[in-house]
């Protein structure tokens, strides 16, 4: 287990199958593991196969942070499937075209950041572009700039789940026990991390949707995700009333859909920085052509201008 480095495990991983094969197996503590090394594997076991392995433990770091919510993270259950059903509503190859205004817009609102401050972090401005569009589809929010308490709120609970996320960094997931001692005893890393985040987490995924749940009460016109499954939800309830489905669904799959963009994309931008790197600079080139050939162009339509 101590082998198991803290900062890019993967590489460790490659290493182990190219020496032991596309199938590795870690008896560790609490926690045995299995390292599929190939695409080849991967298909294998979890599509050929999904009847067995469809199914995920989850981990206690995420119980206890409070990420249960978490479609990605729930073991295969009708609570899963219900997630599942409810998220493939709103983001399938049908839906999806629906967003392109959305996602026009925050692209042009890109570009005049880019062409105003060329120097600025391309990173930023490309993390602002992907939080913007999301957040205006899970919840019809605008944001100006990525200092948004609801874009922090997210980053920081992101932040969370992607340390405890590395195999072998925390002890208690070995050793449950450590749960019940307390914070202050030394050796206790992992549940003082619980301890921080998981407040974080349960604003993430309730203080939006609580506040536009609110504004939907009080008659606010609001367009997003989160109204459409819960005026169906309401709906359902009321053709079948011995059913009622609760408010939970929609806030979870709201927050999945708040969450897993900025993971996805701090943990591509953290991994490959020096791809990151090179699609910058070629970003940068690429729109410094674009000013030039857009300048030119002005600068003969003003000179027809004075000359007629």
């Amino acid at each position: 287990m101590l082998d198991i480095p803290n900062v890019m495990p993967w590489k460790k991983f490659q290493e182990w199958s190219k020496v032991y094969g596309d199938v590795v197996f870690l008896n560790l503590p609490g926690q045995p593991t299995v390292i599929l090394g190939s695409a080849k594997a991967a298909f294998d076991l979890l599509d050929k196969r999904s009847d067995i392995y469809s199914d995920r433990p989850t981990p206690i770091m995420h119980k206890m942070m409070s990420w249960g919510w978490n479609l990605a993270l729930m073991p295969y259950s009708q609570r899963w499937r219900d997630h599942r059903r409810e998220f493939h509503q709103h983001f399938n190859q049908h839906e999806v075209p629906k967003f392109h205004q959305i996602q026009l817009r925050e692209c042009r609102a890109f570009l005049q950041r880019v062409f105003a401050s060329p120097t600025n972090d391309l990173g930023q401005n490309v993390r602002q572009i992907f939080t913007a569009i999301i957040l205006k589809i899970a919840y019809d929010m605008d944001i100006s700039d990525l200092r948004d308490e609801y874009v922090l709120l997210a980053q920081e609970a992101v932040e969370g789940i992607s340390i405890v996320t590395v195999p072998g960094i925390c002890w208690l997931e070995h050793f449950p026990f450590l749960r019940y001692i307390p914070t202050w005893v030394p050796w206790t890393y992992s549940k003082r991390i619980t301890e921080y985040y998981r407040p974080i987490v349960e604003n993430m995924v309730n203080k939006p949707f609580d506040e536009i749940k609110q504004g939907i009460v009080d008659g606010q016109d609001n367009h997003s995700l989160v109204s459409s499954i819960i005026e169906r939800i309401q709906q359902r309830s009321i053709e079948d009333p011995s059913n009622p489905i609760d408010d939970k669904i929609a806030r979870n799959v709201a927050g999945v859909a708040y969450a897993s963009e900025l993971y996805i994309f701090i943990v591509t931008m953290s991994t490959y920085t020096d791809i990151t790197s090179l699609a910058a600079a070629d970003t940068v080139s690429v729109l410094y052509m674009v000013c030039r050939i857009l300048s030119h162009y002005t600068c003969r339509q003003l000179q027809q201008v004075n000359l007629s």
